[in-house]
């Protein structure tokens, strides 16, 4: 009977550990962090369709008919930009689509192909835009430094490349940050 009494004492002693995260907190929170990948979505693309129509005005501003440095350097940034905002509307389409009433099952299924697409945006395709934006940059340089007064060129140079590593360092915290998102919603199961 001593066994049964120490079990008893030691169930006693057992504090009334409640779970601190109820269901519907963490399906309010899940909510909330779809609803800022929306929104992040949206920026996204805005802010790119204002970049494309800066360069397509500057692009049929200088009569950028010709093929050259400046036409290939150009259509590689307009490319890139255009690209990123179909992938942009692409995951938009499909975050939509991902319906939390579902299964456990079902919504953890569909998270998880959503966080594996996005994870192949940013840790392959991002880079490849960015580079390639990039390059694109570089190629418009010898015409600037051809058309521009020195000074000028010399800003476009120190600003274009110090907005590259600028926006280089707050778009892969931006992944980060979204990628930690991601990896909430597909920790719920």
């Amino acid at each position: 009977m001593t066994d049964f009494n120490n079990i008893q004492e030691i169930w006693d002693l057992q504090s009334d550990v409640k779970p601190s995260t109820t269901a519907s907190a963490l399906i309010a929170k899940a909510n909330a962090h779809t609803k800022t990948l929306k929104h992040n979505h949206y920026w996204t693309i805005g802010i790119i369709s204002v970049t494309v129509l800066i360069l397509l005005y500057y692009f049929f501003w200088t009569n950028s008919h010709q093929f050259n440095s400046l036409t290939i350097g150009l259509s590689i940034m307009i490319g890139m930009l255009i690209f990123r905002i179909i992938l942009e509307i692409n995951s938009s389409t499909k975050l939509k689509n991902i319906k939390p009433d579902l299964s456990l099952i079902a919504y953890s299924q569909q998270v998880k192909t959503f966080y594996e697409w996005r994870k192949k945006i940013h840790l392959i395709l991002t880079p490849i835009i960015y580079i390639s934006y990039f390059i694109g940059f570089t190629m418009l340089l010898p015409t600037f430094k051809a058309n521009f007064s020195t000074g000028f060129y010399m800003y476009c140079l120190i600003s274009g490349y110090g907005f590259f590593f600028v926006f280089g360092y707050f778009l892969i915290k931006q992944i980060k940050k979204e990628l930690k998102l991601i990896e909430f919603l597909n920790g719920i199961k």
